[in-house]
């Protein structure tokens, strides 16, 4: 009984490592992060030199507001995207080196998508693709 349990586990395992669960841009998304950070950071040491630590907190989230929109608004923000996940959330991941397009079959391999191709296994996306 103990070999037909390894036997059966082992074909189950072989079995599901060919299998690929997709997930599925939905949009692409304006990415303002790094302006939310740089805005935020400016803030926090504006304010703190102004009004200590309330003025830390209140400095850092005007910065990082201010950082997102004028990211935005002279068009320097990245492209990110919001991704229809397997199980039914949704996720917005970054990808500033690649372009996907929606209704694109997709993986989040670490903080990046990787494009799923019918006939190839997910790999990571290089820093020279475009």
């Amino acid at each position: 009984m103990k070999n037909l349990s390894v036997w059966l586990l082992t074909a189950i395992i072989v079995l599901q490592a060919g299998m690929v669960h997709a997930d599925t841009v939905i949009e692409e998304v304006p990415d303002t992060l790094p302006g939310k950070g740089l805005g935020g950071l400016s803030g926090f040491m504006a304010g703190i030199v102004a009004g200590g630590p309330v003025g830390a907190i209140l400095g850092t989230g005007i910065g990082w507001l201010a950082g997102s929109t004028v990211q935005d608004a002279t068009g320097a923000a990245g492209k990110a995207y919001r991704v229809k996940r397997k199980d039914g959330s949704e996720a917005v991941v970054r990808s500033p080196n690649r372009a996907f397009s929606p209704g694109d079959r997709v993986t989040i391999a670490g903080n990046r998508l990787v494009a799923l191709d019918g006939s190839e296994s997910p790999r990571p996306v290089t820093l020279s693709e475009k």
